[in-house]
């Protein structure tokens, strides 16, 4: 999706990568091209982090984002009910390969995945957020400066 960032933080402390996934705030708007999931659920399970963590994160120091970003990836997706996050079209009843997999946090969840929705930007939306959170991956937004190392 357009609009998102991508990134993987080597967190040298926790030997493991740390996968995150952000939209960059818009004239002010920190919820950037995730506006749609503002007020649902999938919107309450997305943390605010200040643009000083995150900028450190950046240059190597991933602990104040870390401290910041609170329960994992999978966990955040047991917090929304299942009629708001199973597939789209298993559903309806229209996909032959329909099953327990076609959730976000599945760790199976195939990769047609659509969230439930009829509204095409909050379902686009939605989707992205769940892909990242099945591959382990913090989405989050971003509230204030970041700052650059010269």
């Amino acid at each position: 999706m357009d609009g998102l960032r991508y990134v993987a933080v080597e967190d040298v402390e926790r030997s493991m990568k740390l996968l995150l996934l952000y939209p960059p705030p818009r004239d002010g708007d920190l919820w950037g091209a995730l506006r749609p999931l503002e007020g649902t659920s999938w919107g309450a399970q997305i943390p605010i982090v200040s643009g000083e963590a995150l900028s450190h994160a950046l240059h190597g120091h991933p602990k104040p984002l870390r401290e910041m970003l609170g329960p994992p990836p999978l966990r955040r997706t047991l917090r929304i009910a299942k009629r708001e996050k199973l597939c789209l079209e298993a559903q309806q009843g229209i996909c032959d390969m329909a099953g327990p997999h076609c959730l976000p946090g599945s760790s199976q969840m195939p990769e047609c995945y659509a969230a439930p929705t009829e509204d095409r930007a909050l379902r686009e939306c939605a989707t992205a957020v769940a892909q990242a959170w099945d591959e382990g991956r913090y989405v989050f937004l971003v509230d204030g400066p970041e700052f650059v190392v010269t």
